[in-house]
């Protein structure tokens, strides 16, 4: 997951800078969200020292009891840790409809970066964004 983040972090710097708010929403409490934060900071200071930081590209939300992936029907309530979010990624429009959409079975499989950022430019900027995957948008 820390590789995905920064992956989206870097890709802020090349297409979404003031364009878009990517947010993340986890089961886990704060002070993990916290960690993945601050370790996804130090990378990217020690990785590319040129990317601003200030606003912090990537939202992280917290839902540990699941209301909010439950609400959206993202809840994968079957999982040996608990309730967690199923692996779905959404680019959701200014009037909140869902414009783009990246579901798999598996935490493992998720959209690549460059695929996410140039959705949410599209989609931020009036456009049709591209599909996500056959079968998968």
């Amino acid at each position: 997951c820390r590789a995905q983040v920064t992956a989206f972090v870097y890709e802020w710097e090349r297409y979404l800078e003031g364009k878009v708010q990517i947010l993340g929403i986890s089961v886990d409490p704060p002070e993990e969200g916290k960690k993945l934060l601050e370790r996804v900071t130090r990378d990217c200071q020690e990785d590319r020292p040129q990317i601003p930081l200030d606003p912090y590209p990537l939202r992280l939300l917290t839902d540990p009891d699941a209301q909010v992936i439950r609400a959206v029907g993202t809840a994968n309530e079957g999982h040996w840790a608990g309730t967690i979010a199923a692996p779905v990624t959404y680019v959701i429009d200014l009037a909140g409809k869902v414009k783009w959409a990246y579901v798999s079975e598996s935490a493992a499989d998720r959209p690549s970066p460059v695929a996410l950022a140039k959705a949410a430019v599209a989609i931020a900027s009036g456009k049709e964004p591209p599909l996500a995957y056959p079968g998968k948008s």
